[in-house]
C-alpha cells in the first residue's frame, strides 16, 4: 500500500510539469508548408487533341517539439482544378484531382539511436518512395503510405531502416478526386541500408517484398547503389533485381544496371550529367512501391520518369548540360532507348528552366519531346509522339 501512495504522490507532483512539458511540446513544433499551381499539356502517345489542365492546392504541416522521446506530425493536402480538357484521361492519375486529405498522422519515438514512426507517413527510399519534388513524379498531390519503421545509427556512419507498409495513398482517385488509403494488398517488407564509413563512398542497398493477396502475384525486388565522390564529380553505380509473378514465369524476372557520371565542368557554373542503363531479362523491371520509384532508374526522365529503361532488353543513354544564367538554372537533355520489342527504340529530348524569382517563390518550366519507333494509334494520327509542357509555381513557408 505504501509502496502505491508513494507511486500515486509522485505522480500527483509531476503532473504539473508533465503538463507543463507537454504544452511546451506543441508551443515549440514547427509548421511548414507550401502554396503550389501547376498547367500542363500534353499529348500522350500522339492522342489527336491534346489534354490540359491547370490547378491549384498545397499543403500544411506540423510537427511537435520533442516530449520525453514522443513527438506527433500531420501533412494536410488539398488540390482544386482550376480549368482542365482531360478527354484522353492523361491527367487522371496525376494532376486531376479536386479535394483534400490528411496524408501524413504519425507519432515517432526515439530513444538514443533508435526510432520508431508509425502512422501515415512520406517516404523517402530506392523502392519505396513518395513523390519527389523536382523529378518526374513531382505532382501537386503526394502519394503517402500507411507504415511503420524503425530507424537505427547505432553502427558508426550506417542507418538501418527496417519497414512494413500496411496503406498506399496514391496522388488521385482516377476519379478527379483526391485518393483515400486502401489496403497495400497484403503488406510489404522492407530492409534499407546506408553506409558511408569509406571517405567520399556511400553505399546503400534494399530488399523488399510484397505480399499480394493472390499468392501468385506477390512481388521481390533488390536494389544495391554506390556513389564515389571525386573531386567536383560523382561516379554511380546503380543494381535492381525485381521478380513479379503476376508476369508469369516466362516475363516474371527483370534486371537492370545503371551507371551515372555527374558534375561541374569547370568552366564558370557549367555541370553535366551522363547515365547509361541495361535491362538484361525477358521480363520488365519492377521499380517497388510509391510515385517516386518512377524516379530510380539513372535515366528516367526529368518529365515522363523511368518507364522506358525498365523495359526487358533494352539499352538507355541520356545526356544533359546545367547552365545557369544570371538566376535561371537552365537545363538541356536528349537520351535514347534501344529496343527489340514493344515500342522499339524511344527518343526523347527536352529543357528545363529554374528561376527563384523571389525569397521562398519558385518557378519551373518542363517541355519534353519524345519519339518512339513502333506505336499502336488511332486511324488519321501518323506517330505517336508525345509533347508534354509542365509549369510550376509554388511558394514554401
Amino acid at each position: 500500500m505504501k509502496k502505491n501512495l508513494s507511486l500515486i504522490t509522485a505522480l500527483l507532483l509531476t503532473a504539473p510539469l508533465f503538463a507543463d512539458n507537454l504544452s511546451d511540446a506543441f508551443s515549440n513544433g514547427k509548421i511548414k508548408g507550401e502554396i503550389k499551381s501547376i498547367y500542363s499539356n500534353s499529348n500522350f502517345l500522339g492522342k489527336s487533341t491534346s489534354d490540359d489542365i491547370a490547378t491549384i492546392g498545397g499543403s500544411l504541416g506540423y510537427k511537435t517539439a520533442d516530449f520525453y522521446g514522443f513527438s506527433a506530425g500531420a501533412t494536410f493536402q488539398a488540390s482544386h482544378v482550376i480549368s482542365d480538357d482531360n478527354n484522353n484521361n492523361v491527367f487522371s492519375s496525376d494532376l486531376d484531382a479536386s479535394g483534400a486529405v490528411l496524408s501524413e498522422a504519425y507519432l515517432e519515438y526515439k530513444l538514443s539511436n533508435t526510432s520508431i514512426k508509425a502512422g501515415r507517413q512520406y517516404i523517402y527510399t530506392p523502392l519505396v518512395s513518395t513523390a519527389i519534388d523536382g523529378k518526374s513524379s513531382e505532382s501537386l498531390l503526394k502519394d503517402s503510405f500507411e507504415a511503420y519503421l524503425l530507424t537505427n545509427n547505432d553502427i558508426p556512419n550506417t542507418t538501418i531502416v527496417a519497414g512494413y507498409v500496411d496503406k498506399y495513398q496514391a496522388k488521385t482517385s482516377n476519379d478527379s478526386d483526391t485518393a483515400d488509403f486502401e489496403e497495400f494488398e497484403d503488406g510489404a517488407y522492407t530492409l534499407y541500408i546506408k553506409n558511408n564509413s569509406i571517405e567520399n563512398l556511400e553505399l546503400q542497398a534494399q530488399y523488399l517484398n510484397i505480399d499480394a493477396i493472390n499468392s501468385n502475384q506477390d512481388i521481390s525486388n533488390l536494389y544495391f547503389q554506390a556513389d564515389y565522390k571525386i573531386g567536383l564529380h560523382t561516379i554511380s553505380a546503380q543494381y535492381l533485381s525485381s521478380k513479379d509473378e503476376s508476369k508469369g514465369s516466362d516475363f516474371e524476372d527483370g534486371e537492370l544496371y545503371g551507371l551515372k557520371a555527374s558534375g561541374a565542368l569547370g568552366i564558370g557554373k557549367l555541370g553535366y550529367i551522363v547515365a547509361f542503363n541495361s535491362s538484361t531479362k525477358d521480363g520488365d523491371v519492377n521499380l517497388g512501391a510509391g510515385a517516386g520509384t518512377s524516379d530510380t532508374a539513372f535515366t528516367a526522365m526529368p518529365v515522363n520518369g523511368g518507364g522506358v529503361p525498365t523495359r526487358a532488353n533494352t539499352d538507355t543513354l541520356v545526356g544533359g548540360i546545367i547552365i545557369p544564367i544570371l538566376d535561371v538554372t537552365t537545363v538541356g537533355y536528349a537520351g535514347y532507348s534501344w529496343s527489340d520489342g514493344g515500342l522499339g527504340d524511344v527518343s526523347a529530348v527536352g529543357a528545363m528552366a529554374i528561376y527563384p524569382f523571389y525569397k521562398n517563390f519558385l518557378l519551373k518550366i518542363n517541355y519534353e519531346h519524345v519519339e518512339i519507333e513502333n506505336t499502336i494509334v488511332p486511324a488519321g494520327i501518323e506517330d505517336g509522339n508525345t509533347d508534354v509542357t509542365r509549369v510550376y509555381l509554388s511558394y514554401n513557408f
